[in-house]
This record gives C-alpha cells, structure tokens and sequence, in this order.
C-alpha cells in the first residue's frame, strides 16, 4: 500500500484495526478526509474550505465549531472512533489539548496520528504563524510551511501518557499512538512547563531518540502486533 500522503497512511492504519469510525480535527479543504476510505466519518474545522453539502450524508458529518466547541458539545453523540486525526491549530496547547480530550472518545484499538510532528526549521517550529512568517521572510526560506510547535505533543506523551506507544513516520513527520505500554517508561522532564518551554534546538537534538524515524514496514508490524494481543 503506497504511504506517500496523509491519507494513504491513514488507509494504511485503518486497516490494521479494521476502522469503522473516523475523526478529523482540522479539515480545511478536505483532501485527506475526502480520501479516507472509511464508512462513518465526523469532520470538525471552524471554517470549512470546501463545499461540505458535495460530500455529506448521513455517515460523513460536517460540523464547523472549533475542537473546544466539538468535545464540549457535540463528540458525546457520536461512538467511540476507531482512527483518530490531529491536525487543529499548530499549537502546543491546543493539540495537546485536542489529544487529551480525544482520549475519552476512543478504546483499546484507536489509534491516533498527529500531524506536523517535525518541523523542518526554526521558522516552522513558531508557536505563531505570523512570528513564523516573519522569520521566513527575514531569511529568504522558500518552504511556506509552518508545523507550529506540534512538536511538544511528543514529549507530553512521552512523559505523562505511558500507557500509549508511538512512533514518527519518515518523510513528512507524522507522530502516530496507540495503546500499549511503555515498559521502558521514564520521564524526561517531569514537567508540563518545562515541555512548553522547549525550543527548536531541544527537537534538533531529539532526533535519534524521541522524534527517531522509523520505516512504515516497521512501524505497522509494531501496531499490528500490539492491538491484535
């Protein structure tokens, strides 16, 4: 199966715990979500770019509130979902805010990938798109791309979740969780503040430890492996 977009490895992940019910947080134009082949299907995005009339029914909903809004008012209505999509604003507050809430949506099998994981320089790893943008001007950087500082997601998980295994794709650099035990659990930092605080030089130096590419095959074998136990 080719792994090359967003929506090819969610393909790819659903179908290693037969996913029957998807969320996505942050949709924008819908090019991922419109390509995840999954029956039941919830979209939440505060201001939608696409027509959402062309591509809802009664199993593909559209709600345009934002996650606060969606967990607060609207996720206990749905079943727990199976695959689960993080790609909101590329803030550390607020997606690990949207992972926290998530948990209480999901089950044994969900998984979860979270998007921008890796940023690739120090531009892309502003918590502000306009601090961002700034610093992309000033140096001349072609890329346009901003991951925000998604990055500290990571290191959350890494220090206070260690009931869920992850792992971060190539390429790109997506983060991807489900739930299995760290047995070699030990925090890092110990400290939400101090996890805030970290910079693009701290992810740098990450590299071959918490934010280690691993390959698809890898990676797959590891969630298979797991959620089938």
């Amino acid at each position: 199966m080719p792994t090359k977009s967003r929506s090819d490895r969610l393909n790819k992940l659903a179908s290693l715990n037969q996913s029957s019910r998807y969320l996505e947080i942050g949709v924008s134009k819908g090019i991922t979500f419109n390509a995840v082949k999954i029956e039941n299907k919830v979209a939440v995005d505060p201001q939608f770019k696409l027509n959402q009339k062309k591509y809802a029914t009664a199993q593909v909903v559209f709600l345009e509130v934002s996650s606060d809004d969606f967990f607060r008012s609207y996720a206990h209505k749905f079943e727990l979902f199976d695959l689960i999509y993080l790609d909101g604003l590329h803030t550390f507050e607020q997606s690990f805010r949207d992972f926290c809430a998530t948990i209480a949506y999901g089950h044994s099998k969900t998984i979860w990938l979270i998007d921008d994981t890796c940023p690739g320089s120090y531009a892309q790893a502003q918590s502000s798109l306009k601090r961002c943008r700034e610093i992309q001007n000033f140096s001349g950087e072609k890329s346009g791309a901003w991951m925000g500082d998604v990055f500290k997601v990571v290191a959350a998980i890494h220090d206070f979740f260690p009931q869920y295994s992850f792992a971060t794709f190539p390429e790109h650099g997506q983060t991807v969780v489900w739930k299995k035990r760290r047995t070699d659990f030990e925090p890092k930092w110990n400290s939400l503040e101090i996890i805030s605080r970290l910079q693009y030089a701290d992810f740098v130096k990450l590299q071959s430890t918490l934010f280690k590419r691993e390959t698809y095959e890898n990676i797959f074998d590891r969630i298979r492996h797991d959620l089938s136990g």
